[in-house]
């Protein structure tokens, strides 16, 4: 009787051992790579000028596979949790809602933006800007066409690791003289 317990109990740790290798391993690798390479952004529900508590998170996010999403009303505070793959992906969504935008204020015949120029993560923008269209007041952080530029590029940072930091100047096309230069958010010492 022991022999016979021995043999099934062996037949079960040898059917037990060969079920595990029945997955290829690039299916070993892929489910390695999601759970140990998982990114992790916090987002202050006081980064968006509408009642946190009624905003409904975004279309983009539940198209982009392999990106989970939570509202913490009592933390004032919206997680994202990716992985590596699905990060790289939502930055090219994200990135081609600013450059879209950008377009748009470019096409805009009533503000003086002739071209913008701006690096892959949009910290640093120059706005090159027609002088006969620009106000004849001085530009500042209530300018709107300023203000559509840093939202653009903000919304874009939002969604990265590296936090919201940007500086923006615009610049005259005729001679490249400084009309306007801020570095956003803004530091009060």
């Amino acid at each position: 009787m022991k022999k016979i317990l021995s043999l099934i109990l062996f037949l079960g740790v040898v059917f037990i051992a060969f079920s595990g290798c029945n997955k290829t391993p690039e299916e070993t690798a892929s489910t390695t790579e999601q759970i140990s390479s998982n990114v992790i952004i916090k987002i202050s529900g006081d980064t968006f000028t509408e009642d946190f508590s009624e905003i409904e998170f975004y279309e983009a996010l539940d198209s982009i596979e392999g990106v989970f999403h939570t509202k913490n009303i009592e933390a004032n505070e919206y997680t994202l949790q990716m992985t590596e793959a699905a990060y790289k992906k939502l930055k090219e969504v994200k990135s081609k809602e600013v450059l879209d935008g950008f377009q748009k204020i470019k096409e805009n015949e009533k503000n003086y933006v002739t071209e913008i120029e701006y690096n892959e993560d949009f910290r640093n923008i120059k706005v090159i800007a027609d002088r006969e269209k620009l106000p004849e007041t001085s530009i500042s952080l209530l300018d709107d066409t300023v203000l559509d530029i840093i939202s653009y590029a903000m919304v874009y940072q939002i969604y990265t690791v590296e936090g919201q930091k940007l500086k923006i100047t615009v610049i005259c096309s005729d001679n490249e003289e400084v009309v306007f230069q801020s570095d956003f958010p803004i530091v009060i010492e």
